[in-house]
């Protein structure tokens, strides 16, 4: 016969609600970006925001146009859908907001 308990007592489990506020981060460098890379390894996923600049001539076309990285930033796997659902719900706003202006 064992000695454990049938129904062990577990502690009780509860969570608190805390309030989370934007700080008014003025020293946050805005950067321009036009383009996206996206990837994953481990936990994390990882994005890449970069720009790239057209040739001014459309006569001088490279075989490759070369996207300078502008800043990387990791996000945990666990963050990532409410991003995407920020994202989501920003774009339809600003859909929304453009079809309702006159043109």
């Amino acid at each position: 016969m064992s000695d454990q308990p049938a129904n062990p007592v577990l502690p009780p489990q509860f969570q608190v609600a805390i309030r989370l506020e934007w700080d008014e981060g003025d020293d946050v460098p805005l950067v321009y970006a036009n383009q996206l890379q996206v990837s994953h390894g481990g936990p994390e996923f990882f994005l890449v925001f970069g720009v790239i600049v057209p040739p001014a001539n459309p006569t001088d076309l490279p075989d490759v146009l070369k996207i300078k990285p502008q800043a990387r930033i990791a996000v945990s796997r666990d963050a990532m859908p409410a991003i995407v659902q920020a994202l989501n719900d920003n774009l339809q706003r600003f859909r929304e907001a453009q079809r309702q202006r006159p043109a």
